[in-house]
């Protein structure tokens, strides 16, 4: 199935981790012509990828902070992106952190404070971000596509990752599930740079 830059054309599109790889996402559907509603922890971030969109106006990119982690947070941008644009027919959930020292770091000495918070972003903010996205997407456009970002850790196990490898084994299997919820109507996939 090929997809023509018709494709995207006045679909809206939530897109969270804009610093990172949610940034090329931005610009890839921006270009074909898509609405978005942008989320990131930091404003700064936030501002970099409008400016980096061209045409970017009040009535195609809609800009947000969002702590990915906060059920309440992500709830109340995923509303606010139906009532600014009317409908939401898909997302790409791309934030995530990877903890100090990059994620190395042996199990016997994981700080519990930053297991918690790798859980929390990494794993619980894909969850509250596809449930508020669902219930949007099934409540107004009816169809639609999700698209996740795991990591190949979250396909193998590498040594000295436990903490990271374990969100992102969580992201693949809670994309799996959920895909299997709400599909065909709506297509639930994850990528695994």
């Amino acid at each position: 199935m090929s997809l023509s830059s018709s494709s995207f054309k006045d679909k809206v599109y939530t897109i969270t981790g804009v610093a990172g790889i949610g940034l090329a996402v931005a610009r890839q559907l921006h270009a074909q012509g898509a609405r978005l509603s942008l989320a990131d922890i930091s404003d700064s971030a936030l501002q970099n990828a409008r400016a980096q969109l061209p045409n970017a106006t009040d009535e195609n990119v809609l800009t947000r902070v969002v702590d990915v982690g906060s059920r309440s947070s992500v709830e109340e941008w995923i509303d606010a992106t139906v009532r600014h644009f009317g409908r939401l027919d898909g997302a790409a959930n791309m934030a995530g952190m990877i903890g100090s020292k990059h994620g190395t770091g042996s199990l016997l000495e994981q700080d519990d404070a930053e297991w918690d918070m790798l859980l929390r972003v990494n794993l619980s903010g894909v969850m509250y971000c596809m449930r508020a996205q669902i219930r949007s997407i099934q409540g107004t456009s009816k169809t639609g596509s999700i698209v996740n970002a795991a990591s190949i850790q979250g396909l193998r196990g590498f040594a000295l990752h436990a903490a990271y490898s374990a969100t992102k084994h969580g992201v693949v299997g809670l994309t799996r599930s959920v895909a299997k919820e709400v599909g065909p109507d709506i297509r639930v996939n994850c990528v695994a740079p």
